[in-house]
């Protein structure tokens, strides 16, 4: 987990005097991009990180700084491992904010800056136009992952005795991920009606990793459901509306091998089933589908629709307007 990853690089500069994003990012198995949002997530939690250019550069902590891990409950250094928004949400809020308290409260006068960051940036971890989902059950599933006891749930699909593996907060909608008959999956916790933890104890594969099942399981999703072929035809005026209505990497990829036709691009883009791609290229003005024709004809039908639909009104006649 990304919180887990913080605390070890926080505990590597903690040893180090000075490291370099790229000698983190090795260590870690991640990118050098993903280091860097890593050191600023540290910096808005109060660790005095400092960075610099050039052959004498690298990355370190402000000298005097110590870790306040050592001086954390268990509950407090439980929030700080899941975050602001997953704390808020398993009512770990209070410990959160002394967790972070105790942060700042070891760094030197050296980094003023430090304790204004959380007045200048802010993470959001909400959706627009979207009421975030509270689930009746968290409170209990939370209670079953921590303690490692088995869970018995109501859930949409029916009433099933699984042993949970995690948590994950996925932007502002949580996913149970556990194991039923030894089968690692996920469960939206919107949908299980009720939840029960059993008093034995939970399953759990030895070399189970919830970062690495969630990473296969996003990505098998996301092939899943884009398994429509669609070559489409698209003004070089429109490829923003295009991202917009068809975001994600399968669209970069499809530009990046696009073919030029005057001031027109022509691609192949794996797309959702039809419905959903009709809705998407509306959205794309000028587009073409060329292939297949039942969505090249579906997107007509919509197109005429709302053609007629939306003609503009007569203009009356002047001898009839006095």
């Amino acid at each position: 987990m990304r919180t887990t990853r913080l605390l070890a690089i926080m505990m590597d500069l903690s040893r180090r005097q000075q490291t370099s994003v790229r000698q983190l990012a090795d260590h870690h198995g991640v990118s050098t991009r993903t280091i860097q949002r890593d050191l600023t997530a540290l910096h808005q939690l109060g660790v005095p990180v400092w960075t610099r250019t050039g052959p004498a550069g690298g990355v370190g902590l402000v000298e005097g700084w110590s870790s306040p891990i050592t001086g954390m409950t268990a509950s407090e250094l439980q929030a700080l491992l899941i975050g602001e928004a997953g704390s808020r949400d398993l009512g770990l809020q209070p410990h959160f904010e002394t967790a972070r308290l105790k942060m700042l409260g070891t760094r030197t006068g050296r980094d003023p800056g430090v304790g204004s960051v959380s007045e200048r940036f802010l993470i959001d971890h909400e959706r627009w136009f979207a009421e975030p989902e509270r689930p009746a059950s968290l409170a209990v599933v939370s209670q079953a992952v921590w303690s490692g006891r088995r869970l018995s749930i109501d859930h949409s699909r029916g009433s099933r005795l699984v042993d949970p593996l995690g948590l994950v907060l996925k932007t502002d909608v949580w996913y149970l991920v556990a194991a039923h008959r030894r089968q690692p999956r996920a469960y939206r916790l919107s949908r299980i009606v009720s939840a029960e933890i059993r008093p034995e104890a939970a399953w759990r594969p030895e070399d189970f990793s919830l970062s690495r099942y969630w990473e296969a399981s996003r990505a098998s999703f996301e092939a899943s459901v884009q398994s429509l072929p669609v070559r489409l035809s698209v003004p070089l005026a429109s490829l923003e509306a295009l991202r917009a209505a068809v975001p994600g990497p399968g669209t970069a990829e499809s530009l990046e091998s696009a073919r030029h036709e005057g001031d027109r691009l022509e691609l192949d883009l794996l797309m959702e089933h039809q419905g959903i791609a009709v809705a998407q290229l509306l959205q794309v003005p000028g587009v073409e589908v060329q292939d297949p024709p039942a969505v090249r004809e579906a997107l007509y039908r919509r197109g005429t629709e709302l053609v007629a639909r939306n003609r503009p009104a007569a203009p009356r006649d002047p001898a009839y307007s006095r």
